[in-house]
């Protein structure tokens, strides 16, 4: 499950704080996982969702019925979206690092692209702890419950080679970068053509390496917005790898809905 890479940031919803009811988070950030969260779901919004180039596995817990428990595996978007099924639920949650498809899944990112799966039918291995998830009721102790049984497949995985060690360099680089290195130095890097590059990517994630770098990029810019309002947004724009402060502003809205200045808006709103 594991890929080695060194993460440079934690992938982020930004409207979770704002869409939904008591949220906590707890941040792991190794074998693969970036952090766990639970929160409720707020009758009136429905929670608006944006692109993180990660898989989520969500557990939903109903609060008029206890120990039952719906669980499914979710993809990344490829643009600003709602998702209107999450209503009257209490949610706990699972996020790997973008790029990072664990172990325990037998389902691949093109596959969960824009989708969703019962985790019991993408799952490797016993499923019965699905049974113990259910029941429990505290956010810690479905932590532990869940990392028991992540570190029981780990044990049996395989050696990754060939096509999937070029996939996991790829997304390292990508990632390192923050989402700023260009085809032509992936290729220098790998030894292989852009066009081989972009058929394993897409095989694998359903998407190519430049939308990859796209969201990395567009998680960074929302580390930076979050952290307060830059002094000279051009400067920023350009050091995230955009072109100029225009292409920042475009490609910033397609994934968050807003732009980066109405989103520094609502920030310091949230912050009053």
């Amino acid at each position: 499950m594991t890929e080695e890479i060194n993460y440079v940031l934690r992938p982020t919803q930004p409207y979770f704080i704002i869409d939904t009811i008591n949220l906590r988070q707890e941040n792991y950030l190794k074998d693969g996982i970036s952090h766990f969260y639970q929160f409720n779901t707020n009758e009136e919004i429905s929670p608006r969702i944006v692109p993180d180039a990660c898989i989520d596995i969500l557990f939903e817990y109903d609060p008029e019925r206890p120990g039952h428990m719906h669980s499914y595996v979710a993809g990344t978007k490829l643009e600003f979206m709602t998702d209107p099924r999450l209503f009257h639920k209490e949610v706990f949650g699972v996020r790997f690092m973008p790029g990072n498809r664990p172990e325990l899944l037998n389902v691949t990112m093109k596959d969960l692209l824009n989708n969703r799966f019962n985790t019991e039918e993408v799952l490797n291995g016993d499923k019965e702890w699905l049974n113990l998830m259910a029941q429990e009721t505290d956010f810690h102790e479905r932590i532990q419950v869940f990392l028991k049984y992540c570190s029981k497949i780990e044990k049996t995985k395989t050696r990754l080679y060939g096509k999937n060690e070029l996939l996991q360099a790829v997304k390292k680089f990508a990632y390192e970068s923050s989402g700023k290195i260009k085809i032509h130095d992936l290729e220098e890097r790998t030894g292989y053509t852009d066009r081989y590059i972009n058929k394993i990517f897409i095989e694998e994630m359903g998407f190519s390496p430049k939308i990859f770098c796209k969201i990395i990029r567009f998680q960074k810019a929302l580390e930076i917005l979050n952290s307060g309002r830059p002094e000279n947004m051009t400067k920023t724009s350009v050091e995230l790898g955009y072109y100029d402060q225009s292409q920042f502003i475009r490609d910033f809205t397609k994934f968050c809905g807003i732009t980066p200045l109405k989103y520094l808006k609502m920030r310091e709103k949230l912050s009053k």
